[in-house]
C-alpha cells in the first residue's frame, strides 16, 4: 500500500478510536482541542491560521518560511533547542496535510497551523529581533500545543517512523 494510502487509512481508523473516545487504542484520549486549556493560541495566530489552513498553497508558504527561519535561527534560538524536533515534526504534518496525504480535525489543524505562524511571526509577546530571549514565547507556545496534541503528533511520527522527507515541488 502507498505512503499516502497508508496516512489515509491511519487517519479513518484514528477518527474510529476518538469517536470511541479511545486514542492509539490505549485508553481514553489524552488530549482533546475541544478541551479547557490553561494557555490559548494568541487569537492573531489563531484567526490568521485559520485562513491559512483554506488553502494549501498558503500552507505550504507558511510551511517553507517557518523551516527557513528554524535553519537560520541556528545557534542564536537556544530557547528552542528543546522543541526542533517537535516543531520539525509540525511542519512535517501540515506539510503531508497541505499534500492532501493526511488529515486532522479543523481544531487540531489550526492549533498546530496557529503554533507554527507564531514561530514565524517576528513580532510577538517578545520580539524574535532579541537575541536568545525572543524565541523564549514562541518555543512555549510550540511546547503547549504539542502537549495539546500529543495522541496527534505522536501518531503522525509513528506513522512516517524512517521515512525521508521529501521536498514539495516548487
Amino acid at each position: 500500500m502507498p505512503p499516502n494510502e497508508e496516512l489515509s487509512e491511519a487517519a479513518k481508523e484514528r477518527r474510529e478510536l476518538e469517536t470511541n473516545g479511545m486514542a492509539s487504542g490505549d485508553g481514553p484520549a489524552e488530549t482533546s482541542p475541544e478541551r479547557e486549556y490553561e494557555m490559548e493560541l494568541p487569537r492573531h495566530a489563531r484567526n490568521r491560521a485559520a485562513e491559512i489552513v483554506r488553502s494549501p498553497d498558503k500552507l505550504r508558504a507558511m510551511v517553507a518560511e517557518a523551516r527557513e527561519k528554524a535553519d537560520s535561527a541556528g545557534g542564536t534560538a537556544r530557547p528552542l533547542d528543546g522543541v526542533t524536533k517537535d516543531l520539525k515534526t509540525m511542519l512535517d504534518l501540515l506539510r503531508a496535510v497541505a499534500r492532501g496525504s493526511y488529515r486532522l480535525r479543523r481544531e487540531t489543524l489550526i492549533l498546530i497551523a496557529g503554533a507554527v505562524l507564531y514561530f514565524v511571526i517576528p513580532i510577538d509577546v517578545i520580539p524574535d529581533f532579541m537575541p536568545v530571549a525572543g524565541f523564549i514565547d514562541d518555543a512555549a507556545v510550540i511546547a503547549w500545543v504539542v502537549k495539546t496534541c500529543k495522541t496527534e503528533i505522536d501518531l503522525f511520527r509513528a506513522l512516517t517512523a524512517g521515512d525521508d522527507p521529501t521536498p514539495d515541488p516548487a
